[in-house]
Order: C-alpha cells, then structure tokens, then sequence
C-alpha cells in the first residue's frame, strides 16, 4: 500500500474499492493467469476410477488430448489391489474410495494398516468385499474392490449393510467347522499310522533276527574257508619248474 498512498488518499472507500477492483481482481493479465490449470487440476477434471482398456477413446491416442493422456499416466502410476476409504459420511451411505499410491503401498497402508484415511491401527483388520457404486462422467458405474479396516470402521462400512457382516459371521463358523473335521480326521489318521507303525516295528524285530541268525552262519562258513586255506599245503613238487626260475634260483646261490 506504500507505493500508491499517495494516489489513494485522495480517493474515498468507494473509489478505493473500485481501483483495487480494476487494477487486481479485473485485470486481463490476472484473468489469463487463471485459465491456466495445475496438474493436478487436469488430473482431477479427467480421472478415472477405472479405465476400460477396450475404450477407442483410451486406445486411439491420435484423438486423445495431452489432459487425457495426463490422467491415463497418473492412473497407470496407482496400485489397485487395495482401497483408500473416506467414512466420514457412512451414516449417509456416502464412502469415498480411491486407489492406493506408492508411498502408501510401501509404507502398508490400506493392506498392513486400516484403509481409512488418518488411521494407524494394524491390528486386527479384516478383509472386505464392497460393490462400489460411483456416478462418473454423467454415467452410473460399478466395481468389486476390496478394503482392509479395523473394526471401528469395519463397523462404519456396514452401518447400513448389515448382511456383509453376516456373511463374514457364516464364513468364520463354516472355516471353524471345517477346522475341527480336519483336527478329527487327522487325529483317526494318526491313530491309524500308529498301529501301522507298531506292526512295522514287530516284522521288522522278527526280520533283525533272522537276518542275526544268517549272519552268524555267513560267519562261521567264512571262519571255515580260511581255516581250510591257510591249513592246506602247497604241492610244490607237482607243479613245473620253468626255466627262468632255475636261472634265478642259481644266480640266489652264487649271491649267497
């Protein structure tokens, strides 16, 4: 306000006020600096929750504009395993959901973490299934997404679904039953395997003795044949003496 104290003293309020008007608020300049639009700006104007692959508008990227294929970019950039829920309005029926970002995958928010936004807790968070219903592009759309929530807003989500929670209720008791067959059938199976295992062992003692009583007769027939070999006595007058052994035996005796 120092560079035009002196022009505005002159003035009243409401010469004031219409200077200030026409010199900020309705200039051109400032007017064409409010056309232009952020990135973000675009990205919102032209997202998508889900993006149709077999779209000509997503496929032909000759007619796509630089704002579409802004949007297509950021989209490709989410992961969409699991959600971001907002449930600030659950009692409106009114949840809010989007995809998860990088650093929110790293950091295991909505998988590791409750799914809510501003939520820390990690434990004891349960898995849902929710058939989002969303309005885009003056089009009604549906998708099955999943969501991972503590049970504070687990309950949130199904404050006026109920039979969401009933169903996990009877998925719990069938897993249950299932469980104790399992324990049971395993159980008998063991039962079963240990009978087996005493009749193994007891052919198997029968079989060690056998097989004690044939080693000792292996022994013994093997005692016998070096007896007999090292007892028997070498004819040596029988065999030929050739005369290469005579030449050595006589060279043994000059020696000697």
């Amino acid at each position: 306000m120092k560079m035009f104290s002196k022009s505005l003293k002159s003035l009243n309020g409401q010469q004031r006020h219409e200077y200030i008007l026409k010199a900020f608020v309705l200039n051109k300049k400032h007017d064409d600096y409010r056309k232009h639009k952020r990135d973000i700006d675009v990205i919102r104007e032209h997202h998508r929750f889900l993006w149709n692959d077999n779209d000509e508008e997503t496929n032909a990227s000759a007619n796509e504009s630089w704002e579409v294929r802004l949007a297509r970019r950021y989209y490709d950039k989410l992961f969409k395993e699991y959600c971001i829920a907002e449930l600030s309005r659950y009692k409106e029926n009114k949840i809010a959901l989007r995809w998860r970002t990088e650093a929110e995958v790293v950091e295991g928010v909505g998988q590791f973490q409750c799914g809510s936004r501003k939520c820390n807790i990690r434990d004891g968070l349960r898995t849902w299934e929710v058939n989002f219903a969303y309005q885009e592009q003056g089009d009604r759309k549906n998708a099955l997404v999943k969501l991972r929530l503590c049970s504070d807003h687990s309950a949130q989500l199904n404050y006026r679904s109920k039979k969401r929670e009933i169903k996990r209720l009877k998925n719990a008791e069938n897993s249950k039953r299932c469980v104790e067959q399992i324990k049971s059938k395993s159980s008998k199976n063991e039962m079963n395997e240990a009978s087996v295992k005493d009749k193994l062992l007891d052919g198997a003692a029968e079989m060690s003795s056998l097989d004690t009583g044939h080693e000792k007769t292996q022994d013994e027939t093997a005692m016998d044949l070096t007896e007999n070999v090292w007892n028997k006595k070498l004819n040596i007058e029988g065999e030929p003496i050739s005369r290469e052994t005579e030449f050595e035996r006589y060279l043994e005796d000059l020696l000697l």
